[in-house]
């Protein structure tokens, strides 16, 4: 078990809300090793995927669902992640995806009212909502420079239709309109190490970057492992095996593979 977790206060909070910040959840030292990595990593570009939004700007996303030894797999498989999702969900876990989240300044795009379960459960068939996202806060994250918003609480609404908005898949909008007159709008601001744990049926966005800084985020998944794809596609279950508290620190650029 890791020695930093969620406290019972926050594991509640999570259940009530559809999410938690866990502020300063990775120290100065950890995510500097992170930035360093990340902002040098010429690959992430080139792997990445260019979303647009529905008014045209462009967002990049590097995903990969094998972890490995290296560095960003510290950060997934690490059990101050692995432990607490199998806590709030409940039932033993397994890693789904890790992606890099690339906002850049002034045209990175906004991402459209969602929820991760709103696709995953057609995209990956998966049947069941037991899935939870970690953002790891790379850079900081304002309003400015386009943060998440969620709708507190939103996912005790349960699954809405999604459909094409753009290059992405937006929840019905006239449901979340309507929501919006109940629920709470919050701006999810945070700092470097902060980590936003949430629910597959949280509604989220974001808005585009305005800003002269970039917003990065990592973001890893995870999914209960009695609610795997009940038919085959693209989405795999690789072996995952959770890293103790100093592997991020121990860790070797020499002894370590690249990312997948």
């Amino acid at each position: 078990m890791s020695n930093i977790t969620l406290t019972e206060q926050q594991i509640a909070d999570f259940h009530r809300d559809g999410y938690v910040i866990a502020r300063g959840y990775y120290h100065e030292q950890e995510i500097k090793r992170l930035q360093e990595k990340a902002f040098n990593d010429d690959s992430l570009n080139e792997r990445a995927w260019q979303k647009k939004d529905a008014g045209g700007a462009v967002s990049k996303v590097c995903l990969w669902q094998e972890t490995g030894d290296d560095l960003y797999s510290m950060f997934s498989r690490s059990r101050r992640l692995a432990d607490v999702c199998e806590t709030l969900i409940g039932e033993p876990i397994y890693h789904t995806s890790t992606k890099i989240m690339m906002k850049e300044p002034f045209v990175g795009g906004a991402w459209e009212w969602h929820q991760d379960f709103g696709y995953w459960h057609r995209d990956n068939y998966m049947l069941y909502p037991k899935a939870i996202s970690c953002m790891v806060a790379i850079n900081r994250a304002s309003q400015e420079n386009g943060c998440l918003q969620v709708l507190k609480g939103s996912h005790h609404l349960g699954r809405l239709d999604h459909s094409k908005t753009g290059d992405q898949k937006g929840a019905a909008l006239e449901f979340v309109e309507e929501a919006m007159k109940y629920l709470e709008l919050i701006n999810v601001e945070l700092e470097p190490g902060d980590v936003l744990f949430f629910h597959c049926n949280l509604l989220h966005k974001s808005n585009q970057n305005r800003a002269a800084e970039p917003r990065w985020s990592m973001i890893c998944a995870y999914n209960a492992l009695s609610n795997q794809s009940f038919k085959e596609n693209e989405a795999k279950v690789y072996p995952f095996s959770p890293v103790d508290d100093n592997a991020i620190l121990n860790w070797q650029e020499t002894s370590a593979a690249q990312a997948s």
